[in-house]
């Protein structure tokens, strides 16, 4: 009898134990993070002083620019809507926040519809290398919370498409960037973002690059693309395969970067205009791909053979959950399809001397085709920004991908033409 007290004993003195111990990291994991709602979309602390310019040349890079307090390129927002303004909140990626252009999109959207913000407010929820999965979390956990009169969200065709083993599911990863859809989180909000924040714990099994690019790398890009005409490709090479594929010989890397009269570098030369950046992902991109021994597609009419159904249905089921939400709380849910840059004419044709690279915009095209077909089949409304930018010269970026501001202007047009006519609920 008495052995059993000592373990009844024991188990609760351990779990009292375990509850303070927890709740002390808990304590002093809220020294250390930034307030809600930023900890619940970003896997960062927000940038909301200017930090130091990379290169010379970049005066209005999105490097220089301060975040609002909720790490979002906005100005500051409340939870609470301001009485008798209708709220729209955008929730999506890099062409959301649109960094490389001097308004993000839901900026250039205000602009169009009341600069004032007196009845409107396009508030931007976009961050950076996220997707579907992602927003789901970030309407449930923060968007919904603001009381929005209307949620727009951009799928971007590029790299939004979810793995097939990846659809829809309620269960929660241990750990994750979004606390709500993490175990982690759900019971230790503050210290799950520390931990994925600090010691990046969230990708700890995900593959890393092949080398350590160094933290001043795009300082020592641009230093390798203004040097003279016949040293620059050689001392790019040499970066390339020193941080980033040190298995590919100096005169392979050479080759790729030579190509089309050495177009890669010289669109990031400086100029009067608009300035495209040669970044380190960028290499990355164009070195594996050209290098790879992987089957590519060489047409649209060919990428059917790559591009499975098992993409679209996975980035379905993410889009039809979110809309369930919006639906339960009565706000309208606008979707939008991002189409690649080949849509672009002067886009595709810069990027003709390397066909793999550019392969993986028909394989993009087709799983967007695919899921205008699911969602049109599923009777869920959405726009199509393919019908306004296809065929359009100037409206990509050719290094990066995203919208050039005459691309933006586009969109931005037609997302105010959506929302004037949004349905209410």
């Amino acid at each position: 009898m008495l052995d059993r007290k000592r373990v009844a004993f024991g188990a609760i003195f351990a779990a009292i134990l375990l509850v303070v111990t927890l709740g002390g990291v808990e304590l002093m994991a809220s020294f250390f993070v930034p307030s809600w709602p930023a900890r619940a979309m970003l896997g960062r602390e927000p940038r909301t002083t200017p930090a130091a310019l990379a290169v010379p040349f970049d005066r209005d890079r999105w490097l220089s620019e301060p975040e609002n307090t909720w790490g979002m390129r906005d100005r500051e927002r409340t939870l609470a809507k301001p009485p008798g303004t209708y709220r729209a909140v955008f929730v999506g990626d890099s062409f959301v926040e649109s960094r490389f252009t001097p308004l993000s999109l839901p900026a250039a959207v205000q602009q169009r519809l009341d600069p004032s913000e007196k009845k409107i407010e396009a508030i931007d929820l976009g961050i950076s290398a996220t997707d579907p999965r992602s927003y789901y979390f970030r309407i449930r956990d923060v968007a919904l919370e603001m009381t929005p009169d209307a949620l727009l969200m951009f799928i971007y065709s590029g790299n939004d498409f979810m793995p097939p083993n990846e659809g829809y599911s309620s269960w929660p990863r241990f750990m994750d960037v979004s606390p709500g859809s993490s175990i982690v989180g759900s019971i230790l909000p503050r210290t799950n973002w520390l931990l994925v924040n600090r010691l990046n714990l969230a990708d700890l099994f995900k593959p890393g690059p092949q080398a350590a690019p160094p933290p001043n790398e795009e300082a020592l890009i641009y230093d390798a693309v203004t040097a003279s005409a016949d040293q620059r490709v050689q001392r790019l090479a040499a970066h390339i395969k020193k941080y980033r594929y040190p298995a590919l010989s100096e005169a392979r890397i050479a080759e790729i970067l030579s190509r089309g009269d050495s177009r890669f570098l010289d669109i990031a030369l400086p100029h009067d205009g608009e300035q495209d950046y040669l970044m380190g992902w960028a290499l990355d991109i164009l070195m594996s791909w050209e290098t790879g021994t992987w089957p590519v597609a060489s047409s649209r009419q060919d990428a059917t053979r790559l591009a499975d159904n098992g993409h679209a249905d996975a980035t379905l089921s993410w889009i039809k959950a979110s809309e369930h939400l919006a639906r339960d709380r009565h706000v309208p849910l606008l979707l939008f399809l991002v189409p690649v840059g080949s849509v672009d004419p002067d886009y595709a044709a810069f990027w003709k001397p390397w066909p793999r690279a550019f392969s993986w915009n028909y394989v993009c095209e087709e799983w967007h085709a695919k899921l205008a077909a699911a969602l049109a089949k599923n009777g869920i409304r959405f726009v199509d920004l393919r019908d306004d930018l296809a065929g359009v010269p100037g409206t990509y970026r050719k290094l990066d991908g995203h919208w050039s501001q005459k691309g933006l202007a586009i969109v931005a047009d037609r997302v105010a033409r959506e929302l004037k006519n949004a349905p209410s609920q």
